[in-house]
């Protein structure tokens, strides 16, 4: 989905990681990067997720499963950046959920929202504030990320723009589509190019002055959406195959990414319905909140 109500820029992200060779190794990346936005108005309540295009999601790098919470709180002086002010009440912001367990060589997702007072005198005013995942119960070996929110009452400050202009951040404004794919009569044991068999491919619109170089991977079925009736998990995500791991969109392009569906000739697998995420990073590492559902009918 475009978002055209306010600017998005993002910047490099944090990373932690630790290990001990008593234990299991343990370790904690953020999949999010500053975030940036303007024009916001009061009395408004913004889900990062979709006017970032990002969602906030926390990698688990560890061996063990970790349960992370996320807060808020007060940047410090010297994490305060030039010409923004703390944001007067870091509750203002929540997530959803506030704690959640990531399985290991995994990734967990959070819904961050900002609901700004319907005060007028916040007009022109430019906020700051962290945001933070850390495991939790782990004692003296507990991990925390730490990541900053930016956003303005109105347009960003004279600052901002020279950010802009250095290209020390990447403004996003893109499209994914469809949101959904079906493909029936998929036969197990050969190739079926989804392009060929029944003209279904990814495109990747991208409105941006900036060129994108974007990732797709394909994995099993996200729980936060509704798996459609007699659909189940598809059993391997290895079974979809991209001809090209990487797109390349230029500015006011629309690239499109090609993939084929490779399903072992094993009984079990025929007149199946499977249901499967493909997801879309760019090359930076950034998770792009673009996925696509993808939903198959293997033959009887």
């Amino acid at each position: 989905m475009r978002q055209r109500c306010f600017s998005v820029v993002l910047a490099a992200t944090l990373a932690a990681g630790w290990a001990s060779p008593a234990r299991a190794v343990i370790g904690l990346a953020a999949r999010f990067g500053d975030v940036v936005l303007e024009n916001v108005a009061p009395g408004r309540t913004y889900n990062l997720r979709e006017a970032a295009h990002v969602p906030f999601g926390m990698q688990n790098i560890g061996d063990a499963p970790v349960t992370i919470e996320v807060d808020f709180s007060f940047p410090s002086k010297a994490q305060l950046s030039k010409n923004y002010e703390p944001i007067p009440d870091p509750s203002w912001l929540k997530a959803i959920p506030n704690t959640l367990t990531i399985g290991p060589h995994s990734i967990g997702f959070f819904d961050l929202l900002l609901s700004v007072p319907d005060d007028p005198k916040l007009k022109g005013k430019n906020f700051e504030v962290m945001v933070t995942g850390r495991m939790k119960g782990s004692g003296m070996l507990a991990l925390a990320v730490e990541n900053k929110i930016r956003f303005s009452i109105g347009p960003g400050p004279k600052t901002l723009q020279e950010e802009k202009r250095q290209k020390a951040m990447r403004q996003l404004d893109f499209d994914v589509r469809p949101d959904a794919i079906y493909l029936s009569d998929v036969p197990v044991g050969r190739d079926y190019d989804a392009w060929k068999a029944a003209r279904k491919v990814i495109h990747i619109a991208n409105y941006a002055s900036d060129p994108l170089d974007v990732a797709f991977k394909a994995q099993g079925w996200d729980s936060r959406l509704s798996l459609p009736d007699g659909y189940e998990p598809i059993p391997d995500p290895s079974w979809i195959v991209f001809r090209s791991s990487h797109v390349a969109v230029e500015p006011d392009e629309i690239g499109r990414a090609d993939f084929i569906l490779r399903i072992p000739k094993q009984e079990k697998y025929r007149g199946k319905k499977y249901a499967a995420v493909i997801r879309t990073a760019l090359s930076t590492g950034f998770w792009l909140d673009a996925p696509v559902k993808l939903y198959v009918q293997t033959k009887p």
